[in-house]
């Protein structure tokens, strides 16, 4: 064979191997996909939460004075637009397995004349998949921080919107509305967990504090 020859065969060999490599590889199942995606989210989000502790004394927004955050408990939306400059984008606080909200997707944190069609104070809570913690402590490295919104609610709930995650509260679970009954969070560590509702219940239990209130980003 002569060189051309050779070449000609390799070239096509290379095309061959390109067009079958899509139909031999295992496509990832779309829910795995979101669950990832949802878990590198969260892995952000708690990096946000660790540099934001760092400047300001190992305290999370909730009880910094001159934080967006500080001492509210019915906004949950503001407790990561007070991590803006930690964050970079507001892309990252929707699950792509949050059906109900995937259609409110901002980018960016700008607010009052700042405030374009894109920025997270356009549409608040309704642009966020996540709750936020209000108890959590970088010093104790198993409390939850944050994780998907669709937490099962019962009478534990505080005028709907917190969840106390109490060390006697065995029936912390998910609900099917988001990654099939399962669910990500984030704890102070700034570890990600994918967990089933009974990995959830344990986690709960093992936080290190009585109560952690979760405050949940629901609409009005």
């Amino acid at each position: 064979m002569t060189l051309l020859e050779v070449v000609v065969v390799l070239l096509l060999f290379a095309i061959g191997v390109t067009l079958l490599l899509p139909a031999l590889t295992p496509r990832r199942n779309p829910r795995t996909a979101a669950r990832i995606k949802c878990a590198n989210n969260l892995k952000q989000i708690g990096l946000a939460y660790r540099v934001f502790a760092n400047d300001h004394d190992d305290k999370f927004p909730f009880l910094v004075t001159n934080s967006l955050a500080f001492g509210n408990v019915s906004q949950a939306w503001l407790h990561f637009q007070a991590m803006s400059n930690e964050m970079g984008s507001a892309r990252i606080l929707i699950c792509y397995s949050d059906r109900e909200r995937l259609n409110n997707i901002m980018t960016d944190f700008g607010m009052g004349t700042m405030a374009r069609a894109y920025s997270l104070s356009t549409k608040s809570n309704s642009a966020v998949s996540y709750f936020a913690s209000l108890d959590a402590d970088q010093t104790l490295p198993n409390t939850l921080l944050s994780g998907d919104r669709h937490l099962l609610t019962n009478s534990f709930n505080v005028d709907g919107r917190l969840l106390l995650a109490s060390s006697n509260l065995t029936a912390a679970s998910w609900t099917p509305r988001q990654h099939n009954g399962a669910g990500n969070y984030a704890l102070s560590d700034g570890s990600v967990q994918q967990a089933p509702s009974s990995a959830l219940a344990t986690q709960v239990r093992l936080q290190g504090i009585a109560t952690n209130r979760l405050l949940l980003p629901l609409l009005p």
